[in-house]
């Protein structure tokens, strides 16, 4: 299963960093430039890898919804789409099949 939402997600997002008053955290995000994205999506990262370790999977899904969700913003603030990003996995794809064919 896609998660469709992912695309609504995106537009959110885009409407938040274009739009949104000074209290969007999405907003705040953005303001505050590649660094402190880039230490959010790390410090998802990190706590993924926690609750793996763990194995506690409900807190596995929420830490995943976190990191994705800064993922995309920084995405979108470096203009890049989720879809750029599908592509290279389906080239990837289609490179590695292509080769063991």
């Amino acid at each position: 299963m896609v998660c469709q939402f992912l695309d609504e997600l995106q537009r959110i997002i885009d409407d938040r960093i274009e739009h949104g008053d000074s209290s969007s955290y999405t907003r705040k995000l953005a303001d505050g430039g590649v660094d402190l994205i880039s230490k959010k999506v790390g410090e998802e990262a990190v706590e993924v890898v926690v609750a793996a370790m763990r194995g506690d999977r409900r807190w596995v899904i929420m830490e995943t919804a976190d990191l994705m969700y800064h993922l995309l913003v920084l995405l979108r603030f470096m203009n890049i789409t989720f879809d750029d990003v599908c592509e290279e996995l389906v080239n990837r794809h289609v490179t590695r099949v292509g080769a063991h064919g």
